[in-house]
């Protein structure tokens, strides 16, 4: 019998390619561009499940470990791709189609991997969702897209999922079941086991061309973005980044820690997927818990992570620091700004490379480092991965010079295809050449490698005098007694906005402002570019992924 979870090869045809829609970038040119030069593989996400089980069937594929508790689960191979198959199954009872959207909620674990594969296999968008967003963020997605199912946790910590979802159920239309992990309470929900006894159903090949998934940007301004991609934007994604980094740098077999939500793009796409893809072994930790994790790494000799810089920065100040045998191999800091001191840093404590790089839910990563760069790339963002155009312009539109500040742009076959139902954002956003404007800000080096300076709408403007962001942030972070920072412009009636550092302290020291200014003039900082505000917190507000809502620090100290 055919196993059709393995669709066969399907010959794109640019005139009817399911992503040429009103929302988004793609024409029959770039498309026709993106196959025939070999950038788009005619497969499907959830092939790569089924190959994976077919040649390392009891391999261990996920393994969960849950905060505050020994011991663990494991799948192997065989068992995650027969997992994900079933609750395909399960679905397709539900009446979940090609086409439809299905949201998860879960925190990490492998049934989410499983359930991702699963939404795949139907030929259905996954639409993932961070456990510890609130109404606003998840009433948006279930809203944009649509969603047919949502499955959920019961309980998060001190949170619930489920009551959230079915607070505002009534007033999404769309949705049509309310999947728990758990046993249901009430009715009118479905419990996430009895997915697995559905009957067995055959299911048609899948097209890689077609919508597969929408994942949401970050909210740090604004309503959250749905973000489109393909099975062949994804594969090109993971595919050109390993071909920059090389597969031998992530251990053999990778065994990667996932511990940024997948809910969230970094978790999705370099935790389920990039493990799956290269055969590895996904270690699925449900919440970040510093010291635990270091247990973690330790006890399932973890040799990879991608993480935002707060996670490294934390296991910095654990005992795994002093640790001569960790099993780490490579650390990829992606998703906010790298302190530029921090991979030499921690590379040297962990005896691991730690690699800087950019990337974001529109273009998982563009720029990174590798390790057979110069180890002075290590202290810049790294160099454009391969498939990925990256243009620096002035405010003119023209190249900037190596040196010069300008906006960041990107293309290529990797690229999102549009915001979902937003044909006029994605028109401002991607150009007719299909230059995506990022929204950052960046400067090469004479020898080519980038630098982030930070966002646009983070650039403190004193005085008509642009400060760089980045580079004081950075800076802050060599002091010994800080041990997060971020700098965001106050109003001012005179200069129009103030710097002001908001910073965490440690080792019970509480610096004043003047401690911090005379700090940053050793370290030849400007007096111009000095703060003038210091705010000291017990902590910075992130998103689940670990980037510092700055929107929130703004509005906190604009009128105080």
């Amino acid at each position: 019998m055919t196993d059709l979870r393995t669709p066969g090869a399907l010959a794109p045809d640019p005139a009817t390619h399911p992503g040429i829609r009103p929302d988004s970038r793609l024409t029959p040119e770039l498309v026709g561009r993106y196959v025939d030069g070999g950038a788009w593989r005619s497969a499907t996400l959830r092939s790569m499940l089924t190959e994976a089980a077919a040649e390392h069937p009891d391999r261990v594929a996920a393994v969960d470990r849950a905060s505050g508790r020994t011991g663990s689960s494991r799948l192997t191979y065989a068992e995650l791709d027969e997992r994900a198959h079933r609750y395909a199954c399960g679905l397709h009872a539900l009446g979940v189609r090609a086409g439809d959207f299905v949201a998860v909620m879960l925190p990490n674990r492998a049934d989410f991997a499983a359930l991702v594969f699963a939404i795949n296999e139907l030929g259905a968008v996954y639409s993932g969702i961070p456990v510890a967003y609130g109404e606003r963020e998840v009433e948006v997605i279930l809203r944009r897209t649509g969603a047919r199912v949502a499955v959920v946790a019961e309980t998060f910590g001190s949170n619930s999922p489920l009551q959230l979802v079915q607070g505002l159920r009534g007033g999404l239309p769309s949705l049509q079941h309310v999947v728990v992990a758990g046993e249901p309470a009430e009715e009118g929900v479905t419990a996430l086991s009895s997915l697995l006894t559905a009957p067995e159903v055959e299911l048609g090949a899948v097209d890689p061309r077609a919508l597969c998934h929408v994942g949401f940007t970050s909210g740090t301004t604004g309503e959250p973005k749905g973000v489109m991609n393909t099975h062949q934007t994804l594969r090109a994604v993971l595919d050109n980044w390993i071909a920059l980094q090389g597969r031998e740098s992530l251990g053999e077999p990778l065994v990667n820690l996932i511990a940024s939500p997948v809910g969230h793009h970094t978790g999705f796409l370099w935790g389920v997927l990039l493990t799956t893809l290269l055969r590895g072994t996904g270690v699925y930790l449900d919440r970040w818990v510093p010291d635990q994790a270091t247990h973690v790494i330790r006890e399932e000799g973890v040799t990879t992570m991608f993480s935002a810089p707060t996670f490294l920065q934390d296991l910095v100040h654990t005992d795994l620091a002093q640790d001569g045998g960790t099993t780490l191999r490579t650390v990829v800091l992606a998703g906010a700004p790298v302190p530029r001191t921090l991979p030499a840093v921690a590379g040297e404590l962990f005896g691991a490379y730690v690699c800087p790089a950019w990337g974001m839910t529109e273009l998982g990563i563009g720029i990174s480092c590798a390790p057979h760069l110069p180890a002075r790339a290590q202290s810049t963002d790294g160099v454009p991965v391969p498939g990925t155009e990256v243009s620096i312009v002035d405010p003119d539109g023209h190249e900037a010079p190596p040196g010069t500040v300008g906006a960041l742009r990107i293309r290529g076959a990797g690229l999102f295809l549009g915001y979902l139902h937003l044909p006029e954002v994605t028109a401002e956003e991607i150009d007719q050449d299909g230059w995506f404007t990022t929204g950052d800000t960046a400067r090469r080096t004479e020898e080519g490698f980038v630098l982030l300076e930070g966002r646009t709408k983070d650039i403190v403007i004193r005085g008509g005098e642009n400060i760089p962001v980045t580079v004081v942030e950075s800076l802050l972070f060599e002091h010994p007694d800080v041990v997060e920072a971020s700098v965001i412009g106050v109003p001012d009636p005179r200069l129009g906005e103030r710097a002001c550092a908001v910073v965490v302290p440690g080792g019970g020291v509480r610096p004043s402002l003047e401690e911090v200014c005379a700090f940053l003039l050793e370290r030849g900082l400007s007096k111009h570019f000095l703060p003038e505000r210091l705010e000291l917190v017990d902590a910075l507000p992130k998103t689940p992924s670990g980037k510092i809502r700055k929107v929130e620090l703004r509005g906190r100290y604009a009128a105080s």
